[in-house]
């Protein structure tokens, strides 16, 4: 994805590498539940938003399931439809290569893997980055922790969110600075 950026007369080409909302599933890893499906409806318009791709990890669905979700969210699953059709929506049970370097996301990061949003957008000009979101009360596991390269608060003040409201912040954020350094360059 190539932005263009005028500057007197020289076009500068910038490219910012993408980042993968990856929603890992601590709720029921054997029944495809509603909370899932709203969490997938929720993320879809967010990811499409903000030029990210989307994919679950340890979901009890297929892809058949992920079609047939019926929602009035994201003019009524219309962003996960196109998701899906533009190849940036996968179902996984494993870290994938292409996305890039493992970031957890959480309200309280081990201290020598912290990450600030500023760094993670800076990143992004460099190397794909794949976002771990947990779903549910217990959050992302330990071996999720210990296998993710930086652990991300984004509110710098280790303030805990909700899972939708991280969904939706967390890209933003990144968008925001990812746009303020295109500015700087």
């Amino acid at each position: 994805m190539g932005k263009y950026i005028s500057m007197s007369s020289k076009v500068i080409i910038m490219v910012i590498k993408r980042m993968t909302l990856i929603l890992y599933n601590s709720y029921d890893k054997r029944r495809w539940h509603e909370a899932h499906k709203r969490a997938i409806a929720r993320a879809a318009p967010v990811c499409y938003a903000f030029n990210c791709n989307l994919a679950i990890m340890d979901f009890p669905c297929t892809k058949e399931d992920i079609k047939s979700i019926e929602t009035t969210i994201g003019e009524s699953g219309e962003y996960l439809k196109k998701l899906i059709e533009s190849n940036r929506f996968n179902i996984v049970d494993s870290y994938q290569p292409q996305f890039g370097i493992p970031i957890a996301t959480t309200s309280k990061p081990n201290d020598k893997k912290s990450i600030t949003p500023e760094e993670v957008a800076q990143l992004l000009f460099k190397k794909p980055c794949g976002l771990y979101i947990g779903l549910g009360r217990r959050g992302l596991p330990r071996e999720v922790f210990e296998f993710c390269k930086y652990h991300l608060d984004i509110t710098k003040r280790r303030i805990s969110l909700e899972t939708c409201t991280a969904i939706g912040i967390i890209p933003a954020v990144i968008d925001t600075y990812i746009d303020m350094f295109k500015k700087v360059r």
